[in-house]
């Protein structure tokens, strides 16, 4: 049950160390180290990243033309080494999110209780092996009266855990 307390917010935003030395230069110098470190979806490359660099934090948006979505990362500077801290993943092909989404609904517990607002997002591979195992998954949410999460395995055409907060009433 640990892990359903950790789910969510990691689907959100997964913690990974990248191990990589970045120099002190000018913005359009750290863009172009950091494109190395991102992951857009397979097949794809963006085509359109910004990059914001508040002390140590360096803030990145990335977006492809070919997909809806945006990827959103966050680096720490940590005395030259780059580590990435934080993702949300949702730059995707529609065909993906749909399949996902009904991956998700073909889950008994799931279909009962999604209601509200549906995300699709991508998770990486060193994220997922906190819960399953290190190959990429999608996280399918609902946010409604109450958070109703399935984590999917695409390749396997499975759901692979689901996580269902506790009712609470919105005001």
């Amino acid at each position: 049950m640990r892990w359903v307390i950790l789910l969510i917010p990691l689907l959100f935003l997964g913690c990974i160390q990248n191990n990589a030395k970045i120099h002190q230069n000018s913005t359009a110098e750290l863009k172009d180290q950091i494109l190395d470190y991102l992951y857009p979806f397979d097949g794809f490359s963006y085509d359109n990243v910004s990059v914001e660099v508040k002390g140590d934090y360096i803030y990145v948006k990335a977006k492809c033309s070919k997909l809806k979505g945006e990827d959103i990362y966050l680096f720490v500077n940590d005395n030259g080494t780059l580590i990435l801290k934080s993702y949300c993943l949702e730059a995707l092909p529609e065909s993906v999110k749909l399949e996902a989404l009904s991956i998700a609904m073909s889950n008994e517990t799931i279909a009962k209780n999604a209601k509200g607002i549906v995300t699709v997002r991508r998770i990486l591979p060193q994220t997922s092996a906190k819960f399953y195992k290190p190959k990429e998954l999608f996280s399918v949410t609902w946010h409604g009266d109450r958070i109703v999460s399935a984590l999917i395995d695409l390749d396997k055409k499975t759901v692979v855990k689901v996580y269902i907060s506790a009712h609470h009433m919105i005001s």
